[in-house]
Formats: C-alpha cells, structure tokens, sequence
C-alpha cells in the first residue's frame, strides 16, 4: 500500500507539471493568424514532395496557388509515383504559371527518401524564403501571408506550426491526437526558446518555414539526410548555430489528412517516435511505458477507490486529482 501511496503521489506531481506546461505553452505558443498578413514581400518557394498523393494532391495545390500573398511560386516533386499523382500534376501546369512540377532523381546511397526530395526541392527554389510542407496539407488563403508577416516582424530563421490533424476513424482518433498532446504538455517552449539548451526543439515537416539563407547555412537536408526526423534534426541543426527557431499554432490555416486508419497511424507513429530516440529501444521503451502509466494507473486506481476496495485514501483521492489534471 505504502508503494502505491508513493506512485500516486509521483503521477501526480508529474501530471501537476504536465498541466504548468500546458498552460505556458498556450500563453507562448501564438497562433499565426493573429498576426498582420503581408501581401507583398520576398518571393517564397513553397515545396512540395509527393509520392503516391493522388488522393490528396489537387486540394492540396489549389489551396496553396490561390493564396493571397502575391510573390510566390510553388514547386512540386513526383517522387517516383506509382499512382496519377504526375498526370495531375502536368494536367494543372498549363492553368498555372507559378506552378512547376518536377521528376525526381534516383535515390542515392545514404539518403532516405523524403529527404532527398526535400534537397532537390531546395536546389530548385528561387525564393528568399523556403516554406516546405507536405501533400497532404491544405492550407487556408492567407496562410502564406500571415507566416510571412510573423517571419518578418519576428525576425525568425526557422518558424515551424502545429496545423490541425484530421481525423475521420476511430484509430486515427485514437492515435494522432495523442502526438500533439505528447509534444503541447510535456516540451516546455518557455525553456526551449533559450539559448542555454540547443538542441531543444520541436519542429514539424507539415509546415517548415525557412530563411533561405539560413537553411543553407546549416548544411540543409544534406546534413541529416540519413536522420530518421528530419524536421526536428533541422530545428535543432538551427538552434546550435545561434539561430532563431519558434514554434506556432496554424490550426485554424492548415489542415492535415496524415494517416488514412489505424494502421497506418500507428505504425507512423511509431516510425517517428523511434526514431526521436535514435532507434534507441531501452530509453523509447521507458518513456512508452511511463506514458502509459500516466494514462492507466490513475484510471486503475481511482476505480478501485469507487467501488470501495482497501487502498489509502489518500492514494484514491490523488488518482482523483491526476485524472483532472490529465
């Protein structure tokens, strides 16, 4: 009993920190939209790499040509499709004058795949500024316009955003929404937007706004291009050199269809959530498994508190609180 005084006591303190997190974070995480758009500024290179995107491809273009900032050009990798990703993307070049479409290049060793799309996309911008997101996003009018306005105003080098997740399964409902709750109420920004610790960051490929300047300056993709995360190597790649890295809120500008079902949710999940660890199995299973009991034993316990079986009281009433909490 007296240890299981003692874990309710430890979940609840955790999950008490978890809530302080939260709630900074909601103070500092600002949303884009808040901020004065700018409708005429340096050009910027929206990239896109796409691989098998037929579902999702046209939404995803059309939103991103008829934005209403004025100087920008959209590029768009084929990577290799096996679908009509290209044969739609060829149907809308003609309709389009700021739209190019593009054929990957072979995959060479030591790359992964999206990242060496990425790089490609990189060598081809013409723009000042690079935004990369990915297929299947779609992005509200003045999404451009408004990330624009908070990259000038704020002098950022690298402005990164939680966009909104669509989930229409019960898997996907199960599963993804558990990554952004994962990174608003554990990663503390209030720490991470100082210089003392560099390598904190969280950044996300859904929406990676760069200078150009600076994407180059850290070596680009080509510097982790056998990382198994490439968005957050390259926000933390920014940190250490001394450079301006923000994470913001484009929930209410940018929509994202990331997994279709619960296999490919969880088995995405997992790819990414390994490879934070570096494919390090004993650290990834001890932070699994400390999340998992943050989520069941209070349940567990508070349970049995209920319907009356012989625990502490004070254990009962702890679990309580942490099931609040969380």
């Amino acid at each position: 009993m007296t240890s299981l005084l003692f874990q309710s006591i430890s979940i609840t303190l955790f999950l008490g920190m978890m809530f302080v997190i939260s709630v900074s974070n909601a103070i500092l995480m600002k949303k884009i939209s808040r901020f004065e758009g700018i409708l005429h500024g340096p050009l910027v290179s929206v990239l896109i790499p796409a691989r098998n995107e037929e579902k999702n491809i046209s939404r995803c273009v059309y939103s991103l040509l008829n934005q209403d900032y004025r100087n920008l050009e959209l590029i768009v990798l084929d990577d290799s499709s096996s679908d009509a990703t290209l044969q739609i993307l060829e149907s809308m070049t003609s309709e389009f004058s700021n739209l190019r479409v593009i054929k990957g290049e072979a995959l060479p060793e030591g790359w992964l795949g999206k990242h060496w799309a990425c790089h490609q996309l990189a060598r081809e911008a013409k723009g000042e500024i690079l935004l990369f997101t990915d297929a299947d996003t779609v992005h509200a009018s003045s999404t451009v316009s408004h990330a624009i306005g908070v990259m000038i105003g704020e002098k950022t080098d690298l402005l990164t955003a939680i966009v909104k997740e669509r989930t229409d399964t019960l898997g996907e409902l199960i599963t993804i929404p558990f990554m952004i709750h994962s990174v608003f109420s554990i990663f503390p920004l209030a720490i991470a937007y100082g210089k003392r610790f560099k390598s904190l960051a969280v950044t996300s490929g859904q929406f990676m706004m760069f200078r150009k300047q600076s994407y180059l300056s850290i070596g680009g993709h080509e510097a982790v291009k056998d990382h198994g995360v490439d968005d957050i190597s390259l926000g933390r790649l920014t940190k250490k050199a001394g450079m301006k890295w923000r994470l913001y809120d484009a929930s209410d500008l940018v929509e994202c269809k990331m997994y279709d079902g619960f296999k490919a949710a969880y088995f995405g999940f997992l790819k990414n959530y390994f490879s934070l660890f570096d494919y390090r199995i004993i650290p990834a299973a001890f932070v699994w498994s400390w999340m998992l009991t943050l989520d069941f034993f209070p349940l567990i316990v508070a349970l049995l508190f209920i319907f009356g079986v012989a625990i502490p009281e004070s254990a009962g009433i702890l679990s309580l609180i942490s099931l609040t909490l969380s």
